[in-house]
């Protein structure tokens, strides 16, 4: 597992805790913030968070009253998107989720930055020792949906 950790530049403190977080746990991850090449723009910086998040498996966006103002949060959750890519939120405060962020899990403390890690690596685990089961017609539910739905259950 290796997340990519998505924010407005103003929500670097909130970026850099997840940051210390995952590495305590031991767990790999892309933060911009201590990327010393992200000094691009336009097409180079496209190609650049392409090429970051497509090395990565997971994405935790940022959430603050200030990312609606964002342009990259919403083009990195929407390739994130595209590819079925795990996908939570990190609500830095009381803040009211745009709708195209509304279905994801919410993480609203940086405890259940763990919550999430154990229900990736419990989905992982899972399908793994279930592996014939998943991969037959018998069973449909993708490996996401599935993640989410542990996730949200250990949330609650």
């Amino acid at each position: 597992m290796k997340i990519f950790i998505s924010h407005k530049q103003e929500d670097a403190l909130a970026a850099n805790q997840m940051a210390t977080q995952l590495r305590e746990m031991k767990v790999d991850y892309y933060l911009d913030l201590l990327d010393s090449s992200v000094v691009q723009s336009g097409k180079e910086l496209t190609n650049h968070i392409r090429r970051n998040l497509n090395n990565c498996t997971d994405i935790i966006v940022i959430m603050s009253k200030l990312t609606r103002f964002s342009q990259w949060v919403p083009f990195e959750v929407g390739m994130a998107a595209q590819i079925d890519m795990p996908t939570a939120t990190f609500l830095q405060e009381d803040v009211s989720l745009p709708d195209f962020l509304q279905y994801w899990p919410r993480l609203k403390k940086v405890s259940d930055i763990k919550k999430y890690v154990y229900a990736r690596n419990y989905v992982d685990q899972e399908y793994e020792q279930y592996r014939s089961i998943f991969e037959s017609a018998t069973y449909q539910k993708p490996k996401t949906e599935r993640f989410y739905e542990v996730l949200k259950q250990r949330l609650e």
